[in-house]
């Protein structure tokens, strides 16, 4: 059996899996945009290109000014050049208080999850970690999140599927909308 990092694993896996990156970009949103992260939302990554949307013209415009800015951020996070285009899309953008509240206190917690980490086998952490994804969620759906039935996301919503899912979905139904007129 040959031995390998974590971090080795980690690279190899963002490398093949847009998901991965999507998450990533997601979680770091702030780190990208500094300020106007609240005011944003990144969405999907489709053929190079990151969809975003964004609450209102103003901020549109502004993010558009600093689409190149964004990119290198991204692409930088990403240990690769794997966004080539951002697309910033005006629609309504939901400020979630758990993720500053789970950032907060994950910062706290840091050390300490890296200590309980530090002797464990591989196969060890990974039960570790299936366990704190199951208490999250937990404590996710407690709070009133629910888990999108297309992709598995909790999310805030009255829908069954999460923002990105149900967009998809609309440009999906869209696309065929517009085949069918074709006939």
């Amino acid at each position: 059996m040959e031995l390998f990092s974590v971090k080795e694993a980690i690279d190899e896996a963002v490398i093949k899996s847009k998901k991965l990156k999507e998450g990533i970009i997601r979680g770091c949103w702030n780190e990208v945009t500094d300020k106007l992260s609240a005011k944003s939302t990144p969405l999907w990554i489709k053929d190079e290109t990151l969809y975003v949307t964004v609450e209102d013209s103003i901020y549109l415009h502004h993010m558009s000014m600093n689409k190149e800015k964004y990119l290198k951020n991204i692409n930088i996070l990403l240990k690769g050049n794997y966004i080539k285009e951002i697309i910033f899309k005006v629609s309504k953008v939901k400020n979630i208080e758990y993720q500053k509240e789970y950032i907060q206190n994950s910062e706290k917690t840091k050390k300490e999850f890296k200590s309980e980490l530090k002797d464990l086998s591989f196969e060890e952490k990974i039960e570790v970690l299936k366990k704190k994804s199951l208490e999250r969620e937990k404590d996710l759906s407690l709070r009133g999140f629910k888990k999108c039935e297309s992709c598995g996301v909790m999310f805030l919503g009255e829908d069954n599927m999460c923002k990105l899912c149900s967009l998809k979905k609309k440009s999906l139904d869209k696309v065929l909308e517009d085949k069918n007129d074709n006939k």
